[in-house]
């Protein structure tokens, strides 16, 4: 008996909690992590997911080598040599990730860009700014960075160097790296370099290919390697280390659907947190949100009364577009997040042409307008013979040189009329004086 009451209890507990349990609990919460700061966006609309501290100024560290990539790949081409200068080897300090490149040593650019991008050799960083800069240095490159910034609209970014090298004027912020690596991730040979862990390197003019040290070089990005239930296939980008920066990885991932995610986190505080938790941001995303066909080009809307319609036809109205968003994969969470406002050119009233937009639909999430999409007409609407005589006939009436002609020709017949008045005063007149003038005459004629 105990023991049935006992059940009894728990079962109440149990669903008295579940059901008192607020609706936000349900809702998908981004994740907290311990790095200073952190973005997440989705690669095709660059729409923001999940942030923290994203517009902090931070020091990007070799994450920097993602803008001297994408610099680099559209000004050479893959196969052009690139000779290592003196600058471009010293001016690395000791405790910077170099590759063993030698003074006067010649590589390809294809080589150099693995070297830069998947082991982060400083040095070939300086190699490639110095031979893609106009004048030959790294200041000309520098140039060329920033002046990329200011196209791509990274309002928090300064560049100094090509390969993040520690500098009060050099800083960037998670959301300008995000930006910065969905520009790059466009550019089909960034994509393929920064998705590998493996290279290999070649015979130069001053060593056989047997002769690198490859000890150190090894691929920087260890996500690269991990597995997850939510992605399919981590695609890229750049790790990046120094002790004012702390662990920063600008990482990307896609998911069997299509869906890829770029996470920026910077500042962790150990390797093995920046790993994690950017692996934590990117499952969150793919965990919680999808891509969402919101409309598709073509797809009936409505049906309205046309004024003036030939037969009475009505208006069927179809949209002229397409909408796709990042949305919650909860519908619930949709249903109260997501507003859709149609528009109508009403009321309606023939003639309407074929495509003709008659209005549109806004689509607004959590408050704010995410896009609208055209409605227009599937079919023409044409116009009575009645109705045609008759706006026509409205048209004439109300035109001004119309109305200015009534009036002129109004004032006109006054005119007439004034003028045939005063002209039969004037004859009355005149035969007045002429009959006056004939009495006279006769009176005179009777006299004499």
């Amino acid at each position: 008996m105990l023991k049935r009451k006992f059940i009894v209890l728990f079962l109440f507990v149990f669903l008295f909690s579940a059901f008192s349990i607020p609706h936000e609990v349900f809702a998908a919460q981004q994740p907290d992590l311990t790095a200073a700061s952190f973005i997440l966006i989705e690669m095709e609309t660059g729409q923001v997911l999940a942030e923290k501290n994203a517009d902090e100024r931070r020091s990007p560290a070799s994450t920097t080598k993602i803008m001297t990539a994408l610099i680099a790949l559209e000004k050479a081409d893959l196969e052009d040599d690139m000779t290592a200068s003196d600058n471009a080897i010293n001016s690395v300090e000791y405790d910077y990730v170099t590759a063993g490149i030698k003074i006067g040593e010649t590589l390809k650019f294809k080589h150099l860009l693995d070297l830069m991008m998947i082991t982060s050799a400083n040095e070939a960083s300086n190699i490639i700014a110095e031979n893609v800069a106009e004048d030959g240095t790294i200041y000309g490159f520098a140039k060329l960075m920033n002046e990329k910034a200011a196209e791509l609209g990274l309002t928090g970014t300064h560049f100094v160097n090509p390969n993040g090298t520690e500098n009060e004027d050099h800083y960037s912020t998670a959301r300008d790296l995000a930006i910065l690596a969905r520009a790059a991730m466009q550019n089909d040979k960034f994509r393929e370099v920064v998705g590998r862990s493996e290279f290999s390197l070649p015979d130069t003019n001053l060593r056989k290919a047997s002769q690198w040290n490859t000890g150190h070089l090894y691929a920087t990005n260890q996500l690269l390697k991990s597995r997850s239930s939510y992605y399919s296939k981590v695609t890229g980008i750049k790790t990046g280390f120094t002790n004012k920066a702390g662990h920063c990885l600008v990482s990307s991932a896609i998911n069997p659907e299509g869906l890829e995610l770029i996470a920026v986190v910077l500042g962790a505080d150990k390797q093995d947190t920046l790993y994690k938790e950017s692996q934590a941001l990117l499952e969150y995303g793919f965990k919680n949100f999808k891509m969402r066909d919101l409309t598709k080009k073509g797809e009936y809307v409505d049906r309205y009364e046309v004024a003036d319609a030939v037969d009475g036809k009505k208006v069927e109205i179809i949209t002229d577009g397409e909408m796709k968003w990042i949305l919650p994969a909860s519908d619930e969470e949709l249903k109260n997040d997501l507003e859709i406002v149609k528009t109508f050119d009403e009321p309606f009233a023939a003639p309407i042409a074929q495509g003709q937009v008659v209005g549109k639909i806004e689509y607004f999430y959590k408050g704010k307008s995410i896009g609208t999409v055209d409605l227009v007409a599937k079919e023409a609407i044409e116009k009575t013979t009645f109705a045609i005589i008759r706006d026509k006939y409205k048209e004439i009436v109300s035109n001004e040189r119309f109305i200015f002609g009534v009036k002129a020709a109004a004032v006109l017949v006054v005119v007439i009329i004034i003028l045939s008045y005063f002209l039969r005063i004037a004859s009355r007149r005149r035969n007045r004086s002429r009959r006056y003038r004939s009495g006279y005459t006769r009176r005179n004629n009777y006299r004499f």
